[in-house]
């Protein structure tokens, strides 16, 4: 039984990606020409991260898939692209695209917790958008809870923050100006009190910070008089339309150990005054990842505090075996060693020191939905039944 219940678990947990799979050909079949005129058969290249990808992919835990996917295509103008049922029929995993991002949905099972079930999440799926108030507004008249308003913020962006109907948590936002790093700080000074410069490491306040004054109601905040440039383009250049954020226990430390086990490059990093890192930025490849330290008086909770996490992250690469080696090398912990699965990929799964599930991934097969399905199936027949 235990063996079973860990296949249920690992279909859910794991991407089932279909990305750039032909269709199947129900055309009827023309005669095959003789033997001795058969063009010998020609190898078809494949791309190691599939179209439609990038190197990462968030993953989303919730109970009831296909309700989810409904929301998020009325509410976010999301795209349903692809979809599997498992045993019972029920939908256990779908793709969807929101601009030009893919995102993971799957059904809670043995293994895997839904927000629902952990109380909260330790990520947040930041999406930009060309029109943040109507989407906010989209969002919030589908069932997503508001939990931030949606304003400029001294960063450059206007966001702000909802709640989904299965607990996920969603930034939507507009880039509004292009800032210098040296901007950036200076309106964080004037939100926080102070701040540290950007990428250097900060030390612990030995006085306490003083509050800046608050602003009256309706009046601009003193930020603004810290002029930027119009952005040109409502979404972040080197951003995709979503890109994942992360708390984490030790934000300081998860950087280091990104950098080392995926080569992740910081692009930028701002410090609270006491230390604690409130905003840091990684490149992935082609993609961006956000985290921060945790301020649970503030709603932030890592994996760790709230005792998993409801959001993976799914990593292509070209060679997944040497990029399963760096990361359990640098102290991430196998859930599943590598090898070929049945939906294509070459695919092994860990647990980062910060509590995520990471999937490293190398496209290897393009398969049809229904070859996936005749797998998946001759895949579940072969494992043992249960004795009790």
């Amino acid at each position: 039984m235990k063996i079973r219940s860990a296949l249920l678990s690992l279909l859910v947990f794991v991407p089932l990606a279909c990305g750039g799979s032909p269709k199947a050909d129900t055309a009827a079949p023309e005669p095959a020409p003789a033997p001795a005129l058969a063009p010998a058969p020609v190898a078809r290249a494949v791309k190691p991260i599939p179209d439609g990808f990038f190197a990462v992919t968030p993953q989303l835990t919730v109970k009831g898939v296909d309700e989810a996917v409904a929301f998020y295509v009325k509410a976010l103008g999301a795209t349903k692209v692809f979809s599997m049922p498992g045993p019972d029929g029920k939908t256990m995993h779908a793709e969807i695209k929101i601009g030009d991002s893919r995102v993971f949905v799957d059904e809670e099972m043995d293994g895997s917790k839904s927000p629902l079930t952990l109380g909260g999440t330790p990520a947040t799926l930041m999406v930009y958008n060309a029109d943040a108030n109507a989407l906010y507004a989209a969002a919030v008249a589908a069932g997503a809870k508001a939990e931030m308003p949606l304003e400029d913020q001294f960063w450059g962006d206007r966001y702000g923050t909802v709640i989904d109907p299965f607990g996920h948590r969603w930034a939507l936002a507009q880039h509004l100006e292009e800032l210098t790093p040296e901007q950036t700080q200076e309106r964080a000074a004037l939100v926080f009190g102070s701040a540290a410069p950007a990428g250097k490491a900060a030390k612990k306040a030995k006085k306490p910070a003083k509050k800046p004054a608050k602003a009256k109601p309706g009046a601009e905040p003193a930020w603004k008089k810290i002029a930027g440039t119009p952005a040109t383009q409502t979404t972040p250049s080197g951003y995709h339309s979503v890109t994942l954020a992360l708390v984490v226990p030790n934000a300081a430390a998860a950087i280091e150990f990104y950098k080392q086990a995926f080569g992740a490059t910081e692009i930028e990093r701002m410090p609270a005054p006491d230390g604690k890192i409130m905003h840091a930025a990684l490149a992935f490849g082609d993609s961006k990842l956000m985290l921060s330290d945790e301020f649970p008086d503030m709603g932030n909770k890592s994996a760790a505090t709230l005792g998993g996490s409801p959001v993976a992250i799914h990593y292509y690469t070209t060679d997944a075996d040497a990029a399963f080696k760096k990361v359990t090398a640098a102290g991430a912990k196998t859930l599943m060693p590598i090898g070929d699965m049945f939906w294509g990929d070459r695919y092994g799964a860990v647990v980062d020191p910060a509590g995520f599930m990471w999937g490293v991934a190398t496209h290897k097969e393009d398969l049809s939905p229904e070859q996936m399905a005749e797998r998946m199936k001759a895949q579940m027949q072969q494992q043992p039944r249960p004795t009790t």
